[in-house]
């Protein structure tokens, strides 16, 4: 290990040193291939080792004669970037300005005669560097992303948004374009504000559809199939990071409408390209689940007016591989198939707000806005019963994993589950506690003043629920409590004496009088309100008690020292 740091702390002896670009092309060379996997240069702590090294570095940047090394600096400094200590305290403007330079975003007044970047793949490899290079410095560093709110950086990203298609060997640039505008918009909220007054969210979509259009919208030879052509792994990982700054910009927009005919004109063109997504295929199932993902966050800021765009009308000549009430919805299945991945892996209490609120929040204002997309879940999600031998909660089918999580203690979690069921249900109380059984039900119903039945929302009359035979032959023996079949139980008053019946009785009252007194329970019962009402004492659970009241004197069959 010593041998090790003494020959990298002699390699940045010498790159500080360095003066002829043949020399530091060789130095660089060495210092990028022992490094390429390096996060963290402690040696540099010491002697303001770090500023001497950087300064040295961005000043071979400016020099003309190291122009054919350029990609080399920059990739060094883009490996030390990887270490953000001090980076905030030493970073500065001008070396700032120098890679937005270098990455071809200062000259974005010449788009309209010839693109950003200069059309060789050198000077692309030199972009795409220093576009990595600032994603790590903007990440790490509030000056740096003060001093990029001062250039003309946005500016230049939307105007190479626009011109992508004139760029050779462009791909790079777009990920890496759209990654530092991800930071830029998440921690700038004048950059965000700069980008919506650019039409930002116009052109990020534009680019959206260009890619769907590219790979994806083409339907295969053979139509019998019902498939569509995979989008390749560069454009998923650029829709991904395109999809975060979508994110960025709309993520306070109001849940109820838009605020204006702009806004309004902005989600009509935006839903569709979101339903092309969801509907298409990726190289790999962990690829189409991030893709996914990100197309449900952005979801969550949509109102719900526009939710009505994610299953579009059937047409003749459009293939699809599910489809309800004349609509196709492939979308909305693949955001259910999503619903159950997440599901999956957020069985334990482990990042379960994370993994499932957005695509819960995504469901539920579906499932609110559109009632041809409410029904197709209820059949998905909540078909008819038929084996209720098991409780609700055991099994693989989203009803169980739905009906598991009714008792989770994530709360946000159980109360966006429980709201997903209660919609789908139609807000009926009888049918919520048949799929859910009252015990996981009962806490969801008691927030919304339920528990003495009635139904919350106002639904079509007609209904889609048809109990199966299995279901009407088991219905006597279901116990609503568990919401499954009960085995009979033996009555543990049989043989008892009248007298001795009387005694178990009141020996079961002084007990749960005495917890009740300690503090160990905290009895209810459910008012005329339809919300839980504590009690004062045991005997108000008695039929006819009225709350309030005095508390009855009972005699105690034990002291309170048992």
């Amino acid at each position: 290990m010593t041998t090790i740091a003494t020959m990298q702390e002699q390699l940045f002896e010498q790159l500080t040193t360095a003066r002829k670009p043949s020399d530091l092309h060789q130095l660089l060379y060495i210092f990028i291939s022992s490094n390429h996997d390096v996060f963290s240069f402690p040696i540099l702590n010491k002697d303001n080792k770090r500023v001497i090294v950087w300064t040295a570095l961005f000043q071979h940047l400016q020099r003309k004669k190291c122009s054919y090394i350029y990609t080399h600096i920059v990739t060094t400094l883009r490996i030390l970037s990887r270490d953000k200590t001090d980076i905030e305290d030493m970073i500065c403007e001008r070396w700032v300005v120098l890679l937005i330079e270098r990455s071809g975003l200062l000259n974005f007044e010449t788009v309209a005669e010839d693109s950003l970047v200069p059309l060789n793949a050198q000077t692309l490899d030199t972009a795409e560097e220093a576009l990595k290079c600032l994603c790590n410095i903007t990440f790490h560093s509030e000056k740096a992303r003060a001093y990029c709110a001062n250039t003309l950086i946005v500016e230049g990203l939307i105007a190479r948004m626009q011109h992508y298609n004139n760029m050779p060997l462009r791909e790079g640039c777009m990920l890496y374009d759209m990654k530092l505008l991800f930071i830029l918009t998440a921690l700038r909220q004048d950059i965000k504000t700069k980008v919506k007054e650019l039409d930002g969210m116009e052109h990020l979509t534009d680019l959206l559809y260009k890619m769907l259009t590219d790979t994806v919208l083409r339907p295969r030879v053979n139509v019998d199939t019902r498939k569509y052509e995979s989008i390749n792994d560069q454009y998923q990982a650029i829709s991904c990071e395109v999809l975060k700054v979508q994110f960025n910009l709309i993520q306070q927009t109001s849940s109820e409408g838009p605020s204006d005919e702009k806004e309004e004109a902005m989600f009509l063109k935006l839903m569709p390209v979101l339903t092309g997504m969801l509907q298409a295929s990726a190289s790999s199932h962990e690829k189409l689940l991030e893709l996914h993902s990100n197309v449900a966050n952005l979801l969550t800021s949509v109102p719900l007016v526009f939710y009505q765009y994610l299953t579009p009308e059937l047409k003749q000549d459009y293939c699809c591989n599910q489809s309800f009430d004349g609509k196709n919805m492939d979308a909305l299945q693949a955001l259910l198939a999503l619903l159950r991945h997440r599901l999956q892996i957020s069985m334990d209490n482990h990042n379960q707000y994370e993994n499932l609120s957005p695509i819960l929040t995504v469901l539920i204002k579906s499932a609110s806005a559109c009632r041809s997309q409410r029904r197709y879940m209820r059949r998905v999600v909540l078909p008819p019963l038929r084996d209720v031998s098991r409780r609700p909660e055991r099994g693989n089918t989203l009803r169980n994993l739905l009906c598991r999580l009714l008792t989770t203690p994530v709360t946000t979690v159980r109360d966006l589950v429980a709201e997903y069921l209660f919609i789908l249900c139609k807000e009926k109380v009888g049918r919520m506690v048949k799929y859910t059984g009252f015990g996981n039900a009962a806490g969801h119903l008691a927030q919304k003043g339920l528990l003495a039945g009635g139904r919350g929302g106002q639904y079509s009359s007609s209904s889609d629920d048809s109990d199966t035979e299995e279901y009407r032959l088991a219905e006597p023996n279901i116990d609503p409590v568990v919401g499954c079949t009960r085995p009979p139980r033996v009555n543990p008053f049989d043989g008892m004496s009248e007298e001795q019946k009387e005694y178990e009785a009141m020996r079961l009252v002084d007990m749960f009088d005495r917890m009740m007194r300690r503090g160990v329970v905290k009895p209810a019962r459910i008012a005329d309100d339809g919300r839980l009402e504590a009690l004062q004492h045991v005997v108000q659970m008695l039929p006819g008690a009225v709350p309030g009241k005095e508390k009855p004197k009972s005699r105690s069959y034990y002291d309170d020292s048992d």
